[in-house]
């Protein structure tokens, strides 16, 4: 006891000793409250940092994945929209987690079991006994594919094909041994910002099309071997109608193209796109 303590004591003055507890109690809950400075992740924070780790660019992994050259960088345009929860499907996740080297359960919910926990532990990850593709994986320079003229031009960004060949473009992954491929240039601006005038489309004739994919579409016309083509956006078909869609329609023009469906000589799916 202090002297303080028992000086009161002696004139009849009693001292209650701090309950500890009391003292305590607000520190813990001081705390507890605490703002957690961990930023919580998300699908497209996870396979950033996967990307940053091995060196890879969004494009490069998605080629690799064989998913569409786009696929994570529209998943980066949702995230950053401020759509967190933007995620992709899980058959994509299951291409994509071999190429960054993880689990898909690690690129949807971080399992910690998959090795990779936080940025802080990827210097720490054993070095791979493997090889794996440089940064910038150059295409095979062995085999390419034609690169189509066109003609006439016309509104909603249609253009004719005219069956020549004006060049030889290289041959992307996805394309590889795949007979008939083909690429041609954008024209107009139509599908801006999707694609640009003056850009080049490759497009595989073979590759089952969905809604939402990117295609060339060729519509029969009354003149004789003459085929309207467009780069649309494929929204759906029955036995009587085709839908397309264009982002950047011109003043007067429908965002919507519909066709007869007797009429479409072809949709063939574009799988890959560049500015050369």
């Amino acid at each position: 006891m202090s002297n303080k303590s028992a000086i009161l004591n002696m004139r009849g003055i009693s001292v209650k000793k701090p309950n500890l507890a009391t003292v305590l109690l607000p520190i813990s809950k001081f705390l507890q409250s605490g703002k957690n400075t961990d930023m919580e992740t998300t699908l497209y924070t996870r396979i950033k940092e996967r990307l940053d780790a091995l060196g890879m660019t969004e494009s490069a992994a998605a080629a690799k994945a064989t998913l569409g050259i786009d696929a994570i960088r529209n998943l980066r345009r949702r995230h950053d929209a401020g759509e967190l929860s933007a995620s992709m499907s899980t058959k994509s996740l299951e291409k994509l987690a071999p190429v960054l080297q993880v689990s898909v359960e690690w690129l949807l919910h971080g399992d910690k079991s998959s090795g990779f926990e936080s940025s802080s532990t990827i210097g720490r990850i054993p070095s791979a006994n493997a090889s794996f593709p440089p940064r910038y994986q150059s295409f095979d320079r062995t085999s390419s594919v034609p690169l189509l003229g066109q003609a006439a031009t016309g509104p909603n960004g249609m253009f004719v094909l005219n069956g020549a060949e004006v060049g030889r473009l290289f041959t992307p992954p996805m394309l590889e041994g795949v007979a008939g491929a083909y690429g041609v240039r954008v024209f107009g601006t139509s599908m801006v910002p999707r694609y640009v005038a003056g850009e080049t489309v490759w497009i595989n004739p073979h590759e089952p099309v969905r809604q939402g994919d990117d295609v060339v579409v060729q519509i029969l016309t009354d003149v004789e071997n003459e085929r309207q083509s467009y780069i649309k956006q494929f929204v759906s078909q029955s036995s009587k109608v085709t839908r397309l869609l264009q982002h950047n329609p011109e003043e007067g023009e429908e965002k919507e193209l519909i066709f007869p469906t007797d009429r479409v000589f072809s949709v063939h799916k574009i799988v890959f796109h560049a500015t050369i």
